[in-house]
Protein backbone atom coordinates (compact mmCIF):
# COMPACT_ATOMS: atom_id res chain seq x y z
CA UNK A 1 0.00 0.00 0.00
CA UNK A 2 1.27 3.18 -0.97
CA UNK A 3 0.64 5.98 1.77
CA UNK A 4 1.22 9.44 2.24
CA UNK A 5 2.92 10.42 4.86
CA UNK A 6 1.48 13.20 7.45
CA UNK A 7 3.89 14.56 10.03
CA UNK A 8 2.06 16.01 13.04
CA UNK A 9 4.89 17.51 14.78
CA UNK A 10 8.20 18.30 13.48
CA UNK A 11 10.51 18.69 17.08
CA UNK A 12 8.94 16.48 19.82
CA UNK A 13 10.27 18.59 22.12
CA UNK A 14 8.05 17.68 25.23
CA UNK A 15 7.59 13.84 24.19
CA UNK A 16 4.91 12.96 26.24
CA UNK A 17 3.08 16.57 25.40
CA UNK A 18 3.64 16.00 21.67
CA UNK A 19 1.72 11.96 21.80
CA UNK A 20 -0.87 13.65 23.84
CA UNK A 21 -1.66 16.75 21.57
CA UNK A 22 -1.79 14.54 18.39
CA UNK A 23 -4.27 12.23 20.06
CA UNK A 24 -6.18 15.19 20.91
CA UNK A 25 -5.77 15.37 24.18
CA UNK A 26 -6.33 18.71 25.94
CA UNK A 27 -4.07 19.92 28.43
CA UNK A 28 -6.78 19.44 31.54
CA UNK A 29 -7.15 16.15 30.45
CA UNK A 30 -3.72 14.96 30.60
CA UNK A 31 -3.73 13.79 33.95
CA UNK A 32 -6.63 11.61 33.89
CA UNK A 33 -5.26 9.80 30.36
CA UNK A 34 -2.02 9.25 32.12
CA UNK A 35 -3.53 7.95 34.79
CA UNK A 36 -6.97 6.01 35.05
CA UNK A 37 -8.70 5.89 37.88
CA UNK A 38 -11.46 3.52 38.27
CA UNK A 39 -13.75 5.49 40.63
CA UNK A 40 -13.32 8.53 38.99
CA UNK A 41 -13.84 7.68 35.21
CA UNK A 42 -16.18 4.48 34.97
CA UNK A 43 -19.92 5.54 35.06
CA UNK A 44 -22.64 4.38 36.68
CA UNK A 45 -24.68 1.78 34.96
CA UNK A 46 -27.74 2.69 36.29
CA UNK A 47 -27.50 5.41 33.64
CA UNK A 48 -28.91 2.96 31.12
CA UNK A 49 -32.04 4.15 30.41
CA UNK A 50 -33.57 0.42 30.70
CA UNK A 51 -31.49 -0.87 33.12
CA UNK A 52 -33.48 -1.12 36.37
CA UNK A 53 -36.45 -2.24 34.03
CA UNK A 54 -33.52 -5.24 32.62
CA UNK A 55 -32.57 -6.39 35.97
CA UNK A 56 -36.06 -6.69 37.58
CA UNK A 57 -37.36 -9.07 34.84
CA UNK A 58 -33.81 -11.38 34.73
CA UNK A 59 -34.23 -11.47 39.08
CA UNK A 60 -37.97 -12.50 38.11
CA UNK A 61 -36.89 -15.07 35.52
CA UNK A 62 -33.97 -16.50 38.30
CA UNK A 63 -36.76 -16.70 40.80
CA UNK A 64 -39.75 -18.69 38.62
CA UNK A 65 -37.09 -20.82 37.87
CA UNK A 66 -37.70 -19.98 33.86
CA UNK A 67 -36.15 -21.22 30.76
CA UNK A 68 -33.27 -18.33 30.48
CA UNK A 69 -31.08 -17.97 27.41
CA UNK A 70 -27.93 -15.96 26.74
CA UNK A 71 -27.74 -15.24 22.95
CA UNK A 72 -24.20 -14.04 21.51
CA UNK A 73 -22.98 -13.62 18.83
CA UNK A 74 -19.98 -15.94 17.01
CA UNK A 75 -16.98 -13.59 17.07
CA UNK A 76 -14.79 -12.54 20.20
CA UNK A 77 -17.02 -10.40 21.53
CA UNK A 78 -20.11 -11.75 21.59
CA UNK A 79 -18.48 -15.06 23.11
CA UNK A 80 -16.44 -12.83 25.51
CA UNK A 81 -19.82 -11.27 26.91
CA UNK A 82 -22.07 -14.33 26.69
CA UNK A 83 -19.23 -16.26 28.87
CA UNK A 84 -19.53 -12.52 31.47
CA UNK A 85 -23.05 -13.16 31.49
CA UNK A 86 -23.41 -17.04 31.85
CA UNK A 87 -20.83 -16.79 34.52
CA UNK A 88 -22.75 -13.77 36.41
CA UNK A 89 -26.28 -15.72 36.34
CA UNK A 90 -24.60 -18.78 37.71
CA UNK A 91 -22.69 -17.12 40.41
CA UNK A 92 -25.59 -14.62 41.66
CA UNK A 93 -28.03 -17.98 41.01
CA UNK A 94 -25.29 -20.21 43.56
CA UNK A 95 -25.70 -17.27 46.46
CA UNK A 96 -28.70 -16.41 46.26
CA UNK A 97 -29.67 -20.71 45.84
CA UNK A 98 -32.04 -20.28 42.81
CA UNK A 99 -32.38 -23.05 40.86
CA UNK A 100 -31.06 -21.43 37.57
CA UNK A 101 -31.79 -22.70 34.08
CA UNK A 102 -29.83 -20.81 31.76
CA UNK A 103 -28.15 -21.98 28.43
CA UNK A 104 -25.96 -19.89 26.26
CA UNK A 105 -27.02 -19.80 22.56
CA UNK A 106 -23.85 -19.01 19.78
CA UNK A 107 -25.21 -18.65 16.24
CA UNK A 108 -23.98 -20.46 13.35
CA UNK A 109 -22.51 -18.53 10.41
CA UNK A 110 -24.03 -20.56 7.90
CA UNK A 111 -27.20 -22.22 9.59
CA UNK A 112 -28.23 -18.50 11.59
CA UNK A 113 -26.16 -15.73 10.09
CA UNK A 114 -25.58 -12.51 11.08
CA UNK A 115 -27.79 -11.45 14.27
CA UNK A 116 -30.84 -13.12 15.63
CA UNK A 117 -32.59 -15.41 13.19
CA UNK A 118 -36.52 -15.78 13.13
CA UNK A 119 -36.33 -19.39 13.16
CA UNK A 120 -34.04 -19.64 16.27
CA UNK A 121 -37.12 -17.03 17.92
CA UNK A 122 -39.48 -19.92 16.89
CA UNK A 123 -37.57 -22.65 18.12
CA UNK A 124 -37.20 -20.97 21.34
CA UNK A 125 -40.98 -20.64 21.46
CA UNK A 126 -41.33 -24.15 21.14
CA UNK A 127 -38.57 -24.79 24.33
CA UNK A 128 -40.80 -22.67 26.57
CA UNK A 129 -38.07 -20.47 26.75
CA UNK A 130 -39.42 -17.25 28.65
CA UNK A 131 -36.42 -14.71 29.23
CA UNK A 132 -33.03 -14.27 26.32
CA UNK A 133 -30.66 -11.89 26.77
CA UNK A 134 -29.15 -11.23 23.60
CA UNK A 135 -25.11 -9.88 24.12
CA UNK A 136 -23.72 -8.30 20.80
CA UNK A 137 -26.52 -8.43 18.89
CA UNK A 138 -30.22 -7.75 18.67
CA UNK A 139 -30.49 -4.14 17.89
CA UNK A 140 -31.08 -4.76 14.69
CA UNK A 141 -33.79 -7.40 14.74
CA UNK A 142 -36.79 -5.90 15.33
CA UNK A 143 -39.27 -8.22 13.30
CA UNK A 144 -37.91 -11.29 15.28
CA UNK A 145 -38.11 -9.80 18.50
CA UNK A 146 -41.51 -8.70 18.19
CA UNK A 147 -41.76 -12.17 17.50
CA UNK A 148 -40.74 -12.99 20.86
CA UNK A 149 -42.87 -10.60 22.43
CA UNK A 150 -45.55 -12.24 20.35
CA UNK A 151 -44.57 -15.86 22.00
CA UNK A 152 -44.24 -14.47 25.37
CA UNK A 153 -40.45 -14.34 25.64
CA UNK A 154 -38.73 -11.13 27.19
CA UNK A 155 -35.82 -10.18 25.80
CA UNK A 156 -32.70 -7.57 26.92
CA UNK A 157 -30.87 -5.77 24.40
CA UNK A 158 -27.22 -5.74 25.18
CA UNK A 159 -25.84 -3.71 21.92
CA UNK A 160 -23.71 -1.70 20.46
CA UNK A 161 -23.74 -1.36 16.64
CA UNK A 162 -25.77 0.19 14.28
CA UNK A 163 -29.49 0.55 14.99
CA UNK A 164 -31.93 -0.33 12.22
CA UNK A 165 -34.62 1.18 10.45
CA UNK A 166 -36.78 0.59 13.65
CA UNK A 167 -36.23 -1.36 16.72
CA UNK A 168 -37.81 -3.71 18.81
CA UNK A 169 -40.93 -2.41 20.57
CA UNK A 170 -40.91 -4.39 23.74
CA UNK A 171 -37.40 -5.19 24.40
CA UNK A 172 -35.73 -3.94 26.99
CA UNK A 173 -32.67 -2.12 25.58
CA UNK A 174 -29.35 -1.71 26.84
CA UNK A 175 -27.89 0.29 24.25
CA UNK A 176 -25.34 3.10 24.16
CA UNK A 177 -26.87 4.77 20.79
CA UNK A 178 -30.61 3.86 21.68
CA UNK A 179 -32.70 7.06 20.92
CA UNK A 180 -33.19 9.62 23.87
CA UNK A 181 -30.07 7.21 25.84
CA UNK A 182 -28.08 8.91 28.63
CA UNK A 183 -25.37 6.79 29.13
CA UNK A 184 -22.37 9.37 28.10
CA UNK A 185 -20.12 6.76 26.66
CA UNK A 186 -21.26 5.54 23.13
CA UNK A 187 -18.25 3.02 22.11
CA UNK A 188 -18.65 0.35 24.62
CA UNK A 189 -18.02 -2.86 22.83
CA UNK A 190 -20.88 -5.90 22.70
CA UNK A 191 -19.03 -7.27 26.31
CA UNK A 192 -18.90 -3.70 27.74
CA UNK A 193 -22.29 -3.22 27.71
CA UNK A 194 -22.67 -6.69 28.77
CA UNK A 195 -20.17 -5.79 31.81
CA UNK A 196 -22.35 -2.98 32.75
CA UNK A 197 -25.45 -5.09 32.65
CA UNK A 198 -23.55 -8.08 34.77
CA UNK A 199 -22.46 -5.08 37.41
CA UNK A 200 -25.91 -3.79 37.78
CA UNK A 201 -27.53 -7.80 38.39
CA UNK A 202 -24.62 -8.09 41.06
CA UNK A 203 -26.11 -4.88 42.94
CA UNK A 204 -28.78 -5.83 42.82
CA UNK A 205 -27.70 -9.31 43.94
CA UNK A 206 -26.33 -7.78 47.08
CA UNK A 207 -29.02 -5.95 47.98
CA UNK A 208 -30.74 -9.52 47.91
CA UNK A 209 -28.23 -10.57 50.32
CA UNK A 210 -25.85 -12.18 48.23
CA UNK A 211 -22.04 -11.84 49.93
CA UNK A 212 -20.17 -10.12 46.60
CA UNK A 213 -17.28 -7.81 47.67
CA UNK A 214 -17.87 -4.54 46.77
CA UNK A 215 -15.63 -4.35 43.08
CA UNK A 216 -15.95 -7.87 42.41
CA UNK A 217 -17.37 -7.57 38.68
CA UNK A 218 -14.00 -6.32 38.10
CA UNK A 219 -12.87 -10.20 37.88
CA UNK A 220 -14.77 -10.01 34.66
CA UNK A 221 -12.45 -7.44 32.91
CA UNK A 222 -10.49 -9.88 31.52
CA UNK A 223 -13.09 -10.65 29.04
CA UNK A 224 -13.65 -6.57 28.74
CA UNK A 225 -9.93 -6.38 27.71
CA UNK A 226 -10.15 -8.59 25.36
CA UNK A 227 -13.57 -7.77 23.60
CA UNK A 228 -12.70 -3.90 23.45
CA UNK A 229 -9.59 -4.38 21.58
CA UNK A 230 -10.75 -7.35 18.80
CA UNK A 231 -13.75 -5.56 18.19
CA UNK A 232 -11.36 -2.13 17.72
CA UNK A 233 -13.46 0.21 20.21
CA UNK A 234 -11.34 3.47 20.66
CA UNK A 235 -8.89 3.27 23.82
CA UNK A 236 -10.17 7.10 25.08
CA UNK A 237 -12.69 7.94 27.96
CA UNK A 238 -14.03 5.55 30.04
CA UNK A 239 -12.46 2.52 27.65
CA UNK A 240 -9.37 3.58 28.39
CA UNK A 241 -9.93 2.86 31.85
CA UNK A 242 -11.94 -0.57 31.23
CA UNK A 243 -8.96 -1.47 29.06
CA UNK A 244 -6.27 -0.48 31.40
CA UNK A 245 -7.67 -2.41 34.66
CA UNK A 246 -8.41 -4.85 32.07
CA UNK A 247 -5.34 -5.88 31.37
CA UNK A 248 -4.17 -5.97 35.17
CA UNK A 249 -6.72 -8.40 35.56
CA UNK A 250 -6.06 -10.50 32.41
CA UNK A 251 -2.42 -10.63 33.19
CA UNK A 252 -3.86 -12.63 36.30
CA UNK A 253 -6.85 -14.51 35.36
CA UNK A 254 -8.13 -17.31 36.99
CA UNK A 255 -10.03 -18.95 34.06
CA UNK A 256 -8.00 -22.40 33.69
CA UNK A 257 -9.29 -21.84 29.67
CA UNK A 258 -7.90 -18.53 29.38
CA UNK A 259 -4.55 -19.75 31.02
CA UNK A 260 -3.94 -22.60 28.65
CA UNK A 261 -5.20 -20.44 25.32
CA UNK A 262 -2.93 -17.68 26.55
CA UNK A 263 0.12 -20.37 27.20
CA UNK A 264 -0.85 -21.96 23.53
CA UNK A 265 -0.42 -18.44 21.91
CA UNK A 266 3.09 -18.14 22.93
CA UNK A 267 2.07 -14.94 25.63
CA UNK A 268 3.06 -15.01 29.49
CA UNK A 269 0.81 -13.82 32.24
CA UNK A 270 2.40 -11.01 33.40
CA UNK A 271 3.34 -9.68 29.83
CA UNK A 272 -0.24 -9.58 27.49
CA UNK A 273 -0.91 -5.96 26.17
CA UNK A 274 -3.25 -5.23 23.53
CA UNK A 275 -1.39 -6.58 20.54
CA UNK A 276 -1.02 -9.99 22.37
CA UNK A 277 -4.60 -9.83 22.65
CA UNK A 278 -5.08 -8.67 18.95
CA UNK A 279 -2.72 -10.75 17.27
CA UNK A 280 -2.45 -13.60 19.32
CA UNK A 281 -5.51 -13.96 21.40
CA UNK A 282 -8.17 -12.69 19.47
CA UNK A 283 -7.62 -14.90 16.42
CA UNK A 284 -7.92 -17.83 18.00
CA UNK A 285 -10.52 -16.79 19.67
CA UNK A 286 -12.36 -15.73 16.93
CA UNK A 287 -11.44 -19.31 14.79
CA UNK A 288 -13.88 -21.04 16.23
CA UNK A 289 -16.68 -18.94 15.15
CA UNK A 290 -14.92 -18.93 11.70
CA UNK A 291 -14.83 -22.31 10.59
CA UNK A 292 -16.16 -24.22 13.55
CA UNK A 293 -18.62 -23.52 16.42
CA UNK A 294 -18.31 -20.63 18.48
CA UNK A 295 -19.44 -22.89 21.34
CA UNK A 296 -15.95 -24.17 21.62
CA UNK A 297 -14.49 -20.74 22.12
CA UNK A 298 -17.64 -19.86 24.89
CA UNK A 299 -16.12 -23.88 26.64
CA UNK A 300 -13.04 -22.59 26.78
CA UNK A 301 -13.46 -19.12 28.43
CA UNK A 302 -15.75 -20.67 30.92
CA UNK A 303 -13.76 -23.83 31.42
CA UNK A 304 -13.89 -25.05 35.54
CA UNK A 305 -11.31 -27.86 35.02
CA UNK A 306 -8.02 -28.20 34.37
CA UNK A 307 -9.07 -31.34 31.33
CA UNK A 308 -11.96 -28.91 29.81
CA UNK A 309 -9.54 -25.97 29.62
CA UNK A 310 -6.79 -28.02 27.73
CA UNK A 311 -9.19 -29.85 25.86
CA UNK A 312 -11.24 -26.85 24.59
CA UNK A 313 -7.52 -24.98 24.17
CA UNK A 314 -6.16 -27.01 22.11
CA UNK A 315 -9.27 -27.00 19.37
CA UNK A 316 -8.97 -23.68 19.31
CA UNK A 317 -4.82 -23.72 18.81
CA UNK A 318 -6.24 -26.46 15.50
CA UNK A 319 -8.91 -24.47 14.58
CA UNK A 320 -6.88 -21.39 14.54
CA UNK A 321 -4.55 -22.87 12.34
CA UNK A 322 -6.81 -24.50 9.65
CA UNK A 323 -7.80 -20.84 9.59
CA UNK A 324 -4.77 -19.22 8.98
CA UNK A 325 -4.10 -22.10 5.99
CA UNK A 326 -7.60 -21.49 4.18
CA UNK A 327 -7.49 -17.55 4.72
CA UNK A 328 -3.97 -17.90 2.87
CA UNK A 329 -5.30 -19.92 0.04
CA UNK A 330 -8.62 -17.63 0.06
CA UNK A 331 -6.72 -14.48 -0.35
CA UNK A 332 -4.51 -15.44 -2.97
CA UNK A 333 -7.69 -15.89 -5.27
CA UNK A 334 -9.26 -12.88 -4.20
CA UNK A 335 -6.28 -10.99 -5.06
CA UNK A 336 -6.39 -11.98 -8.49
CA UNK A 337 -10.26 -11.24 -8.95
CA UNK A 338 -9.05 -7.54 -8.05
CA UNK A 339 -6.09 -7.47 -10.11
CA UNK A 340 -8.16 -9.04 -13.21
CA UNK A 341 -10.52 -6.02 -12.68
CA UNK A 342 -7.72 -4.27 -14.39
CA UNK A 343 -8.72 -0.66 -12.80
CA UNK A 344 -7.91 1.32 -9.91
CA UNK A 345 -11.96 1.26 -7.66
CA UNK A 346 -12.82 3.08 -5.04
CA UNK A 347 -13.82 0.12 -3.53
CA UNK A 348 -13.76 -3.51 -4.30
CA UNK A 349 -16.69 -6.09 -4.56
CA UNK A 350 -15.16 -9.50 -5.10
CA UNK A 351 -16.73 -13.01 -4.38
CA UNK A 352 -16.09 -16.58 -4.72
CA UNK A 353 -18.35 -19.76 -4.69
CA UNK A 354 -15.95 -21.87 -2.70
CA UNK A 355 -14.64 -19.18 -0.01
CA UNK A 356 -15.23 -20.57 3.86
CA UNK A 357 -17.89 -17.75 5.10
CA UNK A 358 -15.90 -17.47 8.25
CA UNK A 359 -13.06 -16.01 6.45
CA UNK A 360 -14.41 -13.69 4.18
CA UNK A 361 -13.91 -10.66 7.05
CA UNK A 362 -9.97 -11.60 6.99
CA UNK A 363 -10.45 -11.37 3.17
CA UNK A 364 -11.92 -7.73 2.77
CA UNK A 365 -8.95 -6.67 5.67
CA UNK A 366 -6.43 -7.98 3.98
CA UNK A 367 -7.42 -6.36 0.42
CA UNK A 368 -8.29 -3.20 2.18
CA UNK A 369 -5.07 -3.06 3.68
CA UNK A 370 -2.61 -4.33 0.39
CA UNK A 371 -4.84 -1.60 -1.67
CA UNK A 372 -5.38 0.87 0.58
CA UNK A 373 -9.19 1.01 -0.41
CA UNK A 374 -12.62 -0.53 1.90
CA UNK A 375 -13.83 -3.83 0.39
CA UNK A 376 -16.28 -6.53 0.55
CA UNK A 377 -15.74 -10.39 -0.03
CA UNK A 378 -18.54 -12.56 -0.31
CA UNK A 379 -19.18 -16.42 -0.64
CA UNK A 380 -22.20 -18.47 -1.39
CA UNK A 381 -24.12 -20.10 1.62
CA UNK A 382 -27.08 -21.96 0.07
CA UNK A 383 -29.01 -19.96 -1.99
CA UNK A 384 -27.54 -16.43 -0.95
CA UNK A 385 -24.19 -15.12 -1.11
CA UNK A 386 -23.00 -13.70 2.97
CA UNK A 387 -20.04 -11.19 3.15
CA UNK A 388 -18.72 -9.04 5.26
CA UNK A 389 -16.93 -5.51 4.46
CA UNK A 390 -14.21 -4.01 6.06
CA UNK A 391 -13.36 0.37 5.51
CA UNK A 392 -10.83 2.30 5.74
CA UNK A 393 -10.55 6.32 4.63
CA UNK A 394 -13.33 7.34 6.80
CA UNK A 395 -16.30 5.39 4.34
CA UNK A 396 -19.27 4.44 6.38
CA UNK A 397 -20.02 0.72 5.72
CA UNK A 398 -23.67 1.07 6.79
CA UNK A 399 -24.62 3.82 4.78
CA UNK A 400 -22.83 2.47 2.02
CA UNK A 401 -25.06 -0.61 2.16
CA UNK A 402 -28.34 1.35 2.97
CA UNK A 403 -27.26 3.56 -0.33
CA UNK A 404 -27.99 0.28 -2.30
CA UNK A 405 -32.05 0.08 -1.43
CA UNK A 406 -33.60 -3.18 -0.28
CA UNK A 407 -31.91 -5.83 -2.11
CA UNK A 408 -30.49 -7.38 1.00
CA UNK A 409 -31.77 -10.17 2.91
CA UNK A 410 -29.80 -9.18 5.88
CA UNK A 411 -27.26 -6.39 6.85
CA UNK A 412 -25.73 -4.60 9.77
CA UNK A 413 -22.85 -4.17 11.78
CA UNK A 414 -20.66 -0.85 12.33
CA UNK A 415 -18.96 2.43 10.40
CA UNK A 416 -15.52 0.17 9.97
CA UNK A 417 -16.57 -3.40 9.56
CA UNK A 418 -19.92 -5.21 8.73
CA UNK A 419 -22.17 -8.23 7.63
CA UNK A 420 -24.31 -9.02 4.66
CA UNK A 421 -25.86 -11.71 2.69
CA UNK A 422 -27.86 -11.56 -0.33
CA UNK A 423 -29.43 -13.33 -3.25
CA UNK A 424 -27.11 -14.17 -6.18
CA UNK A 425 -28.89 -11.99 -8.70
CA UNK A 426 -28.54 -8.99 -6.56
CA UNK A 427 -24.64 -9.19 -6.61
CA UNK A 428 -23.85 -6.85 -9.66
CA UNK A 429 -26.10 -4.76 -8.33
CA UNK A 430 -24.67 -4.48 -4.66
CA UNK A 431 -21.71 -4.06 -6.66
CA UNK A 432 -22.96 -1.26 -8.91
CA UNK A 433 -24.41 0.84 -6.10
CA UNK A 434 -21.74 0.98 -3.51
CA UNK A 435 -18.81 1.70 -6.31
CA UNK A 436 -21.42 4.57 -7.01
CA UNK A 437 -21.82 5.66 -2.97
CA UNK A 438 -18.07 5.15 -2.47
CA UNK A 439 -16.86 7.15 -5.35
CA UNK A 440 -19.41 9.68 -4.39
CA UNK A 441 -17.47 9.59 -1.16
CA UNK A 442 -14.08 9.99 -2.09
CA UNK A 443 -14.84 12.51 -5.20
CA UNK A 444 -13.76 9.85 -7.63
CA UNK A 445 -10.98 7.48 -7.17
CA UNK A 446 -10.01 6.76 -3.30
CA UNK A 447 -6.95 8.94 -2.13
CA UNK A 448 -3.65 7.44 -0.91
CA UNK A 449 -4.41 6.46 2.77
CA UNK A 450 -2.75 8.75 5.21
CA UNK A 451 0.04 7.22 7.30
CA UNK A 452 0.08 9.96 10.98
CA UNK A 453 3.35 10.46 11.98
CA UNK A 454 4.08 11.59 15.26
CA UNK A 455 6.72 13.24 14.82
CA UNK A 456 10.49 13.43 13.53
CA UNK A 457 13.15 11.05 16.04
CA UNK A 458 16.48 10.45 14.73
CA UNK A 459 17.01 6.87 16.16
CA UNK A 460 19.95 8.32 18.24
CA UNK A 461 17.62 9.63 20.32
CA UNK A 462 16.11 6.32 21.03
CA UNK A 463 17.09 5.00 24.57
CA UNK A 464 15.11 3.43 27.31
CA UNK A 465 14.50 6.92 29.25
CA UNK A 466 12.29 8.10 26.46
CA UNK A 467 10.25 4.42 25.93
CA UNK A 468 9.61 4.87 29.43
CA UNK A 469 7.79 8.01 29.14
CA UNK A 470 6.24 6.91 25.66
CA UNK A 471 4.77 4.26 27.59
CA UNK A 472 2.51 5.84 29.59
CA UNK A 473 0.18 6.50 27.12
CA UNK A 474 -0.14 2.62 27.17
CA UNK A 475 -2.45 0.66 26.58
CA UNK A 476 -2.50 1.69 22.94
CA UNK A 477 -5.33 1.12 20.49
CA UNK A 478 -8.01 2.08 18.17
CA UNK A 479 -8.02 5.89 19.09
CA UNK A 480 -4.43 5.93 20.65
CA UNK A 481 -2.15 4.22 18.23
CA UNK A 482 0.93 3.20 19.24
CA UNK A 483 3.25 6.41 18.56
CA UNK A 484 5.02 6.03 15.37
CA UNK A 485 8.28 7.99 14.44
CA UNK A 486 9.98 9.14 11.08
CA UNK A 487 13.82 9.37 11.18
CA UNK A 488 15.60 10.87 7.71
CA UNK A 489 18.28 9.67 5.86
CA UNK A 490 19.42 6.91 7.81
CA UNK A 491 22.36 5.22 6.48
CA UNK A 492 22.16 1.29 5.94
CA UNK A 493 24.61 -0.73 7.34
CA UNK A 494 22.89 -3.88 6.01
CA UNK A 495 20.32 -5.72 5.05
CA UNK A 496 18.78 -9.37 4.14
CA UNK A 497 15.90 -10.96 4.57
CA UNK A 498 14.36 -13.21 7.33
CA UNK A 499 11.36 -15.36 8.19
CA UNK A 500 10.67 -19.19 6.06
CA UNK A 501 9.54 -17.18 2.50
CA UNK A 502 11.94 -14.55 2.77
CA UNK A 503 9.19 -12.17 3.12
CA UNK A 504 10.71 -10.23 6.13
CA UNK A 505 13.40 -7.72 5.88
CA UNK A 506 16.33 -6.97 8.60
CA UNK A 507 17.90 -3.93 8.50
CA UNK A 508 21.08 -2.37 9.91
CA UNK A 509 20.89 1.27 10.03
CA UNK A 510 23.58 3.30 11.27
CA UNK A 511 22.80 6.24 13.70
CA UNK A 512 24.65 9.79 13.58
CA UNK A 513 27.12 8.85 16.02
CA UNK A 514 27.98 5.32 14.50
CA UNK A 515 25.88 2.80 16.52
CA UNK A 516 24.55 0.40 14.46
CA UNK A 517 20.34 -0.38 15.23
CA UNK A 518 18.41 -3.16 14.28
CA UNK A 519 15.36 -3.00 12.49
CA UNK A 520 12.82 -5.66 11.52
CA UNK A 521 10.30 -4.66 8.74
CA UNK A 522 7.46 -7.47 8.08
CA UNK A 523 6.20 -7.44 4.49
CA UNK A 524 9.72 -5.69 3.41
CA UNK A 525 11.51 -8.50 2.41
CA UNK A 526 12.08 -6.75 -1.32
CA UNK A 527 13.62 -4.22 0.12
CA UNK A 528 16.76 -6.72 0.86
CA UNK A 529 18.08 -6.36 -2.92
CA UNK A 530 17.01 -3.05 -3.33
CA UNK A 531 19.04 -1.59 -0.44
CA UNK A 532 23.40 -1.65 -0.60
CA UNK A 533 25.37 -0.58 2.44
CA UNK A 534 25.51 3.07 2.51
CA UNK A 535 22.56 4.30 0.92
CA UNK A 536 20.38 6.62 2.70
CA UNK A 537 16.47 5.88 3.87
CA UNK A 538 13.88 7.52 5.36
CA UNK A 539 11.72 5.47 7.85
CA UNK A 540 8.76 5.64 9.28
CA UNK A 541 8.82 3.50 12.56
CA UNK A 542 7.63 2.32 15.85
CA UNK A 543 10.00 1.48 19.10
CA UNK A 544 9.56 -2.44 20.23
CA UNK A 545 11.21 -4.50 23.06
CA UNK A 546 12.89 -7.56 21.53
CA UNK A 547 13.50 -10.38 24.47
CA UNK A 548 16.02 -13.26 23.43
CA UNK A 549 17.53 -15.39 25.89
CA UNK A 550 16.81 -13.37 28.86
CA UNK A 551 17.95 -9.93 27.12
CA UNK A 552 16.23 -7.35 26.76
CA UNK A 553 16.94 -4.57 24.21
CA UNK A 554 15.31 -1.29 21.60
CA UNK A 555 14.59 -2.38 18.82
CA UNK A 556 12.97 -0.86 15.18
CA UNK A 557 10.10 -1.82 13.58
CA UNK A 558 9.25 -0.84 9.92
CA UNK A 559 5.93 0.93 9.27
CA UNK A 560 7.18 2.26 5.64
CA UNK A 561 10.43 3.62 3.98
CA UNK A 562 11.78 5.25 0.81
CA UNK A 563 15.29 5.57 -0.43
CA UNK A 564 16.93 9.08 -0.87
CA UNK A 565 19.90 8.40 -2.76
Amino acid sequence: MAYKWKILSEEPGDLVGTLLKNRGIEKDQSAAFLSPDWDRDIHDPALFTAMDAAVARTFDAMEKGEKIVIHGDYDADGISGTTLVFGILKEIADKLQYTLDVKPFLPDRERDGYGVAMHTIERFGKEGVRHVITVDCGIANADELDRAHELGISVVVCDHHQLGERLPEHAMIIHPLAPGESYPNKKLCGTGVAFKFGTSLLNEARKRGADFPVGYEKWYLDLVAIATVTDVMPLQGENRVLEHFGLLVLNKTQRPGLKELIQMAGCNLGGIDTQSIGFRIGPRINAAGRIGSAETAFRALSAKTGKEATDYAAELEMLNRQRQRISEASYEEAHKIVHASGKKAPIHVVWQETWNPGIVGLIAGKIVSEFGVPAFALTRVGDKFVGSGRSIGGLHLVEAMRSCGDIFIKAGGHPQACGLSLKEDQLEVFKEKVTEFAREYFDGDAPAPELRVDTVLPINKINWTMHAEMSRLAPFGEGNPRPVFIAKDVAVDGAVTMGKTNKHLRLALKDATGKVWKAVGFGFGAWAEKLDNGDLVDIVYEIDINEWNGSRTLQIRLIDLVKTN
